[in-house]
């Protein structure tokens, strides 16, 4: 019933063949459907190169991100050895003994059918995973976003994330995750809210004694001397930064009670999942 505003030619390669797609731009706001409402609640996130946790008022949980793309990736990987071996095969001037590309001059790359083939089916493949994390992403925002529309979480460097854990990261695309979020957030009248590491500490302090103590990546539970715990590290982050821009320890104090038992239900669901 809204105006078209515009209409985009696009033009896409699905499974070796070139489709085009009449794309209508209308004018109005998105349609939010009555099962993704979002309430007036503040949400906090841990989002890791892998996995987010994530902390609301009512409930929480912890998810690996993507599972669904890891069999795609391994594909992509046999994929690509696979186009490397034949396009050697095909060019075995334009390689030294050592295996590397000749540098220097001008190359001329022979391509067999087979090596034709075989990108086609890479391309496919990318195709694939591009849409399904899409997919992935969309439905897990709206989870987060039917547990509250302000949602607050560290705000971190996804470059970094690509230099230290570039397999992970490539695929599952955490920062694609949080601009999808903000976007979804606005919509719904809320706001995504992204604070400094450096004032807050979460993944280091507690809220018990106020102490912050530097812990190794391997070390997954926050046990403390004062009482607090053991309980999920990223779970843990997750709650505390649902408690403002900084760290607000009266107020962490206040909601530790009503907090505790979520974040052992989010715990005893991962155990259950893992064992199953």
């Amino acid at each position: 019933s809204c105006q078209t505003k515009y209409v985009r030619l696009l033009k896409r390669q699905v499974k070796g063949e070139t489709c085009w797609y009449a794309q209508l731009v209308q004018e109005g706001i998105p349609l939010i459907k009555e099962k993704n409402l979002s309430p007036a609640h503040d949400v906090g996130l841990d989002v890791g190169p892998s996995s987010i946790a994530v902390v609301g008022k009512e409930d929480a949980f912890l998810t690996a991100l993507c599972v669904e793309l890891e069999p795609l990736y391994e594909e992509i990987g046999k994929l690509q050895k696979q186009i490397d071996r034949s396009r050697r095969a095909m060019n075995p001037a334009n390689y030294t003994r050592e295996g590397t590309i000749r540098k220097g001059i001008p190359l001329r790359w022979e391509c067999s059918e087979r090596y034709r083939r075989l990108k086609s089916k890479l391309q496919e493949y990318h195709r694939v995973m591009s849409t399904t994390r899409k997919r992935l992403h969309g439905e897990l925002s709206n989870e987060i976003l039917r547990m509250g529309n302000r949602i607050k979480t560290e705000k971190l460097s996804y470059r970094t994330f690509q230099k230290n854990y570039g397999r992970s990261v490539g695929f599952r695309a955490p920062g694609k995750l949080i601009e999808m979020l903000r976007r979804k957030a606005a919509n719904a009248g809320g706001e995504l809210i992204e604070f400094s590491t450096r004032s807050t500490k979460l993944s280091q302090v507690c809220h018990g004694c106020q102490k912050a103590e530097k812990k190794p990546l391997k070390q997954r539970w926050h046990s403390c001397r004062c009482g607090v715990g053991p309980v999920q590290r990223d779970l843990y982050s997750g709650f505390l930064a649902v408690e403002g821009n900084r760290l607000d320890i009266n107020q962490a104090q206040a909601a530790w009670s009503g907090a505790e038992p979520l974040l052992w239900r989010a715990m005893s669901r991962l155990e259950e999942t893992a064992s199953g």
